[in-house]
């Protein structure tokens, strides 16, 4: 890849230097786009709520909220974030976990949306009000990821209110006078299979029917979290977006007639699906080493892109004015790990100590994962708009990597 939105990588890199992740705000528009129009052919009342984990550069918020998008935030910093980017507290749905008194005494006095991880955390948040609306996450017991790690449902997965439990979590929210309520899923992540999401939403409203039945409660709205996948090798096929909201609603309006429930809002919490394919990671090669296998080395490592070393992620990487593929090469960082290995077995030209690589696919999970590890700066950041290159985060310098610090 050699230009990005009409802009050629290498006049990019001259002018802010390497490393840097850059966004394409035109495929962040497309997506949410794309995604939106799936399934408001279907549904009347549908909104679509950022999850801020995958991205959380206000400008990159500023984007989504102008688009007519809510947020899903995981902790009362995402919250600030959100409303800084200007989103209002009716479009910021707060979905924690494990979540300390400290932490829920911060988020309640927002009155935003609160989706619940656990009995436990319904007990602490009525010590501090009672909310107006009650939401708890269930995990149903099953639950799909790409990778171990991202797999957010099931047996494993440390999220959510089991199944069995559900009926006990809205009877103490109706003892305490709550009338209102939602529910919140999330069993997958980077999901490209359409029947998953019908499925799991199935699996949803069997647990629901029958509880909110019973207590003879309605949901206001129905959350079924994010999921949504995008390709990260050339060999997968993109998720069918269209089949997709149609197969979710009719599971949807079948079981919202069986139960009798007033026609709930549909909640999607996308984050990867949004931003995923709009940030690439540029890098520059600081040493090539030819010893038991050939290394090249650039300076953007696992401090600035963990996925590779946490999950065994896979990104498509190219390498700027240069194609035919001959050799195998091994990318790594800069980072004192031998986990610090971005791409193995990369299929690649001949790379020489000063070439441009490109890191594809990494708008989601990249900077917001990023560290300081080893004494790094973090990148910075770049977006690529109709007006131009515009710089929304500076890359850190040392007084940021110690101002944190009490010196004596």
């Amino acid at each position: 890849m050699d230009r990005i939105n009409n802009f050629d990588v290498a006049d990019i890199v001259e002018r802010f230097g390497t490393p840097i992740y850059l966004y394409d705000e035109s495929s962040i528009v497309s997506n949410y786009q794309k995604l939106h129009e799936a399934f408001s052919k279907y549904f009347e009342k549908f909104s679509i709520h950022f999850s801020i984990k995958a991205n959380s550069n206000i400008s990159i918020l500023k984007i989504l909220h102008n688009l007519g998008a809510g947020v899903d935030s995981s902790s009362p910093f995402e919250v600030k974030v959100a409303l800084q980017a200007g989103f209002a507290r009716d479009k910021i749905i707060y979905t924690g976990n494990y979540e300390s008194i400290d932490d829920l005494q911060e988020v309640a006095p927002y009155n935003i949306q609160i989706n619940l991880d656990d009995i436990s955390s319904f007990n602490k948040l009525i010590q501090i009000c009672i909310p107006d609306i009650v939401s708890f996450r269930v995990n149903p017991g099953i639950g799909k990821g790409g990778f171990e790690g991202i797999t957010t449902g099931g047996a494993d997965a440390k999220f959510g209110v089991p199944y069995e439990l559900l009926a006990e979590a809205y009877k103490m929210a109706k003892a305490e006078g709550i009338q209102r309520y939602g529910v919140h899923i999330m069993t997958g992540s980077n999901i490209l299979e359409p029947y998953y999401f019908a499925e799991v939403l199935e699996k949803l409203f069997r647990i629901i029917g029958r509880v909110f039945n019973e207590l003879e409660i309605q949901p206001e709205y129905i959350d079924i979290g994010g999921g949504f996948g995008i390709p990260y090798t050339d060999g997968e096929k993109e998720l069918d977006l269209d089949f997709t909201a149609k197969l979710v609603a009719e599971v949807f309006f079948e079981y919202v007639e069986k139960y009798g429930f007033n026609t709930p809002e549909l909640i999607v919490e996308p984050g990867r699906y949004l931003v995923g394919n709009a940030g690439f990671l540029i890098s520059k090669v600081t040493g090539v080493k030819n010893g038991y296998k050939k290394f090249v080395g650039i300076d953007a490592g696992m401090n600035c892109l963990v996925r590779p070393a946490l999950y065994g992620a896979v990104h498509r990487i190219s390498v700027y004015g240069k194609n035919n593929n001959y050799q195998l090469v091994n990318i790594c960082g800069q980072i004192c790990e031998n986990s610090d290995i971005i791409a193995k077995n990369l299929p690649a030209p001949e790379i020489t100590e000063g070439d441009i690589l490109v890191i594809h696919d990494v708008g989601a999970y990249g900077y917001s994962m990023s560290s300081n590890y080893n004494g790094r700066p973090r990148p910075a950041e770049v977006l690529v708009s109709q007006q131009g290159l515009h710089l929304i985060r500076r890359k850190e310098s040392y007084e940021d990597f110690i101002a944190t610090m009490v010196l004596e």
